[in-house]
């Protein structure tokens, strides 16, 4: 696959950041508020810079456009635009934050961009919080004031409100990998406390401009015993499925190591791939079902295609090599199953000869049939035949029991003959969650 990339040298061409900055509001979905900021950090610089879907650059260059529409447009343009004071900062701060026209205030913030430099970056992030800039507008400054200024920006920064460093260093990294890098290797002791944010917003910036490097970092990271590093793993895999899709993400991942890491990535690509085609991510993710990592992945095609088709799913996780990934899917397959056809899902469990995937299966069943049958859950928990699940499943169905019918299952406990722990357990009130 291709790797995103970000082009920043000097001062920013109005042209391409505009194509965030206005194209975004031209799209009917957008039109409707107009405190649309959009939602990720740094998005005015990064979609911009690609010419993305929408923006008023890739539009209005577009081979497919009319003459007629490109002068529009271009008229639409001028129209909002002629008032601006190009050059003078303070007067485009003031018009990009308190100006009552949506589309104005984006061009506004367009030429403001334009008209950053390393000098005057800090003076006009001052005037735009005094002006009352919301969170993304001031996000969405300091990425451009990272790529442009890099290290001076980051140390003028960290003097002021330090939650502009993480998306300072964001656009930093964007533009000068190497050199964010080596600052987040060598944090002051002032900042040790901001390095989770740190290493989020430095991931951030390596994903948009080449989400290998950033998975190659995110995995040195593992590698070094970084408990953040799943999390991180899910910044670089999101970029990938924004820029390229589940079906390129698919066999991008396939580049990083086998691991908790990959098995991270399965799960988010899995989620967006079989919502999309729940057959083509069943052949994608059944080469990597014998493997442990990818076990959250199998599950969540498992459990979205059972909501759809519960017996094609069903069927084809049945099939699967024996594994975490089989156990898992058919525990959640059949506590959808179990929501829209309880009595086709007993059938086909009550087909099922006894087996560890068959366990897992009554397991998933059980817990959520509880919500309305719980007498009948309970007495499904008890056929489990691995001691452990069946009394985590009975302990969980029971607390669920005593919650929607407590004589009922007070009765039924009596005379349960369980051990007094799992008694107790089953008895004691818990934060519930519909499984």
């Amino acid at each position: 696959m291709k790797a995103g990339s970000l082009k920043v040298h000097g001062l920013w061409a109005v042209g391409l950041i505009a194509s965030f900055v206005v194209g975004s509001k031209f799209q009917s979905s957008e039109f409707s508020s107009t405190d649309s900021r959009g939602d990720a950090q740094g998005s005015a610089v990064r979609v911009s810079q690609r010419g993305g879907p929408g923006s008023v650059a890739g539009s209005f260059s577009s081979n497919q456009k009319s003459g007629a529409q490109e002068s529009g447009s271009e008229l639409l343009l001028d129209a909002f635009s002629k008032n601006l004071i190009a050059g003078d900062p303070s007067a485009l701060a003031k018009v990009a934050i308190k100006d009552p026209n949506q589309v104005m205030r984006r061009l506004a913030f367009a030429k403001l961009l334009e008209s950053l430099t390393a000098e005057n970056a800090a003076q006009i992030r001052q005037q735009l919080a005094d002006l009352g800039a919301g969170g993304q507008e001031l996000r969405d400054f300091n990425y451009a004031w990272g790529a442009l200024a890099g290290k001076e920006a980051f140390t003028s920064a960290a003097l002021g409100d330090k939650r502009d460093l993480e998306s300072v260093i964001s656009g930093w990294a964007a533009v000068d990998p190497d050199g964010a890098i080596a600052m987040l290797d060598q944090l002051p002791e002032e900042l040790a406390g901001e390095q989770r944010r740190l290493e989020s917003g430095l991931v951030a910036g390596l994903a948009d401009r080449d989400q290998d490097q950033a998975a190659d970092f995110v995995q040195t990271l593992a590698a070094a015993g970084n408990e953040n590093a799943g999390r991180l793993m899910n910044v670089v895999i999101g970029e990938v499925l924004r820029e390229e899709g589940h079906e390129e993400a698919s066999v991008w991942v396939e580049g990083i190591d086998d691991g908790p890491l990959k098995g991270v990535a399965m799960d988010r690509i899995a989620g967006r791939y079989v919502r999309d085609n729940p057959e083509a991510a069943s052949r994608w993710i059944e080469q990597f079902a014998a493997e442990d990592y990818a076990a959250g992945a199998v599950r969540e095609v498992g459990k979205e295609w059972a909501e759809k088709n519960p017996i094609a799913a069903v069927t084809w996780l049945d099939q699967l090599p024996e594994g975490e990934g089989q156990k898992a899917g058919l525990n959640a397959a059949f506590g959808d199953w179990e929501d829209s056809d309880p009595a086709a899902a007993g059938q086909y469990l009550n087909s099922m000869p006894d087996s560890p995937k068959r366990d897992s299966a009554i397991s998933g069943f059980a817990i959520g049939l509880a919500y309305q049958e719980p007498a009948t859950a309970v007495a499904w928990a008890s056929d489990i035949k691995d001691p452990q699940l069946r009394n985590n499943a009975l302990a969980r169905t029971g607390q669920i029991y005593f919650e929607r019918n407590p004589e009922g299952a007070k009765a039924w406990l009596a005379a349960s003959g369980l051990p007094a722990g799992l008694q107790t357990k089953i008895q004691t009130p818990q934060r519930r969650r519909r499984r």
